[in-house]
């Protein structure tokens, strides 16, 4: 049986309720939340027993808090980095490369456990509440507290650094990469109130780091060194990433609005925002059709090209379509083009797995 509680955010208790450092037996779990962001928050807590949550397996829970399905984000960037340096005749030191994959990717699961402490804490996930049928919040859900998620998230983040020594020791260049994005990490917390889908600030250090940051670090501990060639597919897979935090921003439009939360959706409203989509997908596709012009073959920029449009062209006609943030259509838009951005990475490891059968004569 279960009881309910409502806090206010200078009540002494408030913060021990959000991390779910009030008891040991029992989870609180955030009902409704009203002014956010302000002195006057006030929060309605669901008191349920532990035992008498239904949580799934140990393992379904770390993979759903670490957003295993997302993995790809990157992981792609790792095989286009050892695909084009293989065909380049770059490959010189795999087993740093394997080692700093292993570090990005305890850094990336510690990353996104932090990213939802942070929207727990700061209120996003709690205004924002996600259609039934999407993927669980395991902290919302009461399977794991934000206190038990942030020091699972310390864990890897430590896993990671001393994952990284060896790497700086045989590529003393990755040092720096990693200097570079520690310091942007920590501008990101502090200029961004601990969310990369806050501010402008927060969203153009996510470009970075997402894009060029961790092309730039794969092709330091592969021992290629950073080019032309790996920083503008980093910067053409960011404005691909930085899309899907723009749709899903803009899935949650009105929420955030009404809670006073500032990226680049709700500073630009509804109206707007359907542009900056339109354009920013658009600007996809330039940026596509550049780099193919510059670094692909004829034959894959036009083919690849044509698909990519042929593909693109429901994305567009849905946003076009959308005239409410009311609704299950922005939810609809976002599953839409999150679809149009996974054929898109097929492009990519189709075109390339090309590269590396005719470097190996795989198709002869």
């Amino acid at each position: 049986m279960s009881s309910f509680i409502t806090l206010k955010k200078q009540d002494s208790d408030f913060q021990n309720y959000l991390w779910g450092k009030f008891s040991s037996t029992e989870r609180a779990l955030p009902m409704t939340t009203l002014n956010l962001e302000s002195p006057e928050e006030t929060v309605t807590f669901e008191i349920v027993k532990k035992s008498d949550i239904k949580r799934p397996s140990a393992a379904i829970t770390f993979f759903a808090l670490i957003k295993f399905q997302n993995l790809f984000l990157i992981l792609l960037p790792l095989f286009y980095v050892l695909a084009k340096n293989f065909v380049d005749n770059r490959f010189r030191d795999p087993f740093t490369c394997v080692i700093a994959s292993a570090a990005m990717l305890f850094l990336f699961a510690a990353f996104n456990i932090r990213n939802d402490v942070n929207d727990h804490i700061s209120g996003y996930d709690r205004v924002n509440i996600p259609p039934r049928g999407q993927y669980a919040k395991p902290i919302k859900e009461g399977w794991i507290t934000a206190s038990q998620a942030s020091n699972i998230s310390w864990i890897l983040t430590l896993i990671a650094m001393v994952l990284s020594f060896p790497v700086m020791l045989r590529q003393p260049e990755e040092a720096r990469v990693i200097a570079i994005s520690a310091v942007l990490i920590i501008a990101g917390r502090l200029l961004s109130k601990n969310s990369y889908k806050n501010q402008h600030w927060g969203e153009v250090i996510f470009f970075i780091l997402a894009g060029p940051g961790v092309v730039s670090g794969y092709q330091v501990a592969l021992g290629a060194g950073v080019d032309t060639e790996g920083l503008a597919f980093g910067i053409l897979w960011a404005w691909g990433i930085q899309f899907l935090v723009h749709l899903n921003n803009f899935s949650h439009i009105l929420t955030s609005s009404q809670a006073g939360i500032k990226n680049t959706m709700t500073n630009a409203g509804f109206d707007k925002a359907k542009k900056i989509l339109i354009f920013w997908w658009a600007a996809f596709i330039g940026l596509w059709i550049a780099y193919h012009y510059f670094y692909a073959s004829i034959f894959w920029s036009y083919l690849t090209t044509i698909v990519l449009v042929f593909w693109s062209v429901p994305t567009f006609m849905k946003i076009t379509e959308i005239q409410s943030p009311v609704g299950s259509e922005l939810g609809d838009l976002k599953k839409v083009g999150y679809r149009n951005f996974l054929l898109m990475c097929g492009l990519i490891v189709i075109e390339f797995y090309w590269y590396l059968g005719n470097k190996n004569d795989w198709f002869i």
